[in-house]
């Protein structure tokens, strides 16, 4: 019995040291899609759940990683912060004056930031000054809402989805009113690249039927725990094996992208699923085969 008690507390120490040292690593991870309607090859950049997370002294080491992957575009669908850590704001505010030096950075709200928006909210007065300061530097918010860009000779529009705060209940599986995309950002873009940042993947197949070309998501964490070869088992929904966790979604000629993330809140649990930036390129058809 002692020897079996022995055995659980080094398996147990040897896990805690394991998630302290994982929680602490992230990667790169690519993809890349072909497009008829890019000119050249675009490069996007896709920092989801943040939660105020540092990686190194003032973020050195993320910060570094998205300066090595030159992208033209850095989009932020949700969640750099968590709502109740008001003391932790500033981190964010901070790492993302530092990004926007590197390319245009285009913010919407994920579950935290829609929740600090509430004007009852005790956070609220907090939140307001933490995205007045994003502004000032230069961070772009769009939600329900879109911006017409052009980026290396193509045109593009990217929208950004704020979802009813009801839609991320726990242990609920929702969809969304038929018409809600169209009602909340009218039709998506058909003569220009259609990015859409979309923070609850929940809703994956509406995005690319509402005509989203690419969409980039989060919230889900990678499910939290990911068992190699089933996949993940539960998300941050407590939502078990998520239809859509992480990775990359093919819906015809559309794609989601949805995020592990790159912190965490409440659930401090990275089981095979590591953090990770996501570095989407986007090319035209006819440089699709080439080396770059």
């Amino acid at each position: 019995m002692h020897v079996c008690i022995q055995i659980l507390i080094l398996i147990g120490l040897l896990y805690s040291v394991w998630q302290y040292q994982e929680l602490k690593k992230f990667r790169v991870t690519p993809y890349q899609v072909v497009s008829g309607k890019v000119q050249e090859e675009i490069r996007l950049a896709v920092i989801a759940d943040l939660h105020s997370f540092s990686y190194g002294k003032n973020n050195k080491r993320l910060i570094r990683a998205l300066q090595m992957q030159r992208p033209d575009l850095i989009l932020i669908p949700g969640d750099l912060i968590v709502t109740s850590r008001v003391d932790k704001y500033a981190a964010s505010a901070s790492f993302a004056q530092e990004i926007v030096k590197i390319a245009p950075v285009i913010y919407s709200n994920g579950n935290h930031e829609s929740r600090a928006e509430l004007p009852d909210y005790k956070e609220y007065p907090a939140y307001r000054a933490y995205r007045r300061r994003l502004e000032e530097a230069g961070v772009l918010f769009i939600n329900n809402a879109s911006l017409a860009l052009n980026i290396r000779n193509t045109k593009l529009r990217v929208s950004g989805l704020e979802v009813p705060l009801p839609c991320y209940e726990k242990k609920k599986k929702m969809r969304l009113e038929k018409r809600f995309l169209h009602s909340q950002l009218g039709d998506a873009a058909t003569d220009r690249l259609q990015l859409l940042l979309a923070h609850n993947p929940e809703f994956a197949d509406q995005y690319a039927e509402w005509g989203a070309d690419i969409t980039v998501c989060g919230h889900n964490h990678g499910g939290l725990v990911n068992i190699p070869g089933i996949g993940s088992i539960i998300s941050s929904q407590l939502i078990w094996f998520p239809e859509y966790d992480a990775g990359e979604f093919a819906f015809g000629k559309r794609r989601v992208y949805i995020s592990r993330g790159l912190g965490t809140h409440t659930f401090h649990i990275r089981i095979f699923n590591r953090a990770e930036l996501l570095a989407i390129t986007v090319k035209p058809p006819d440089t699709a085969c080439q080396t770059s």
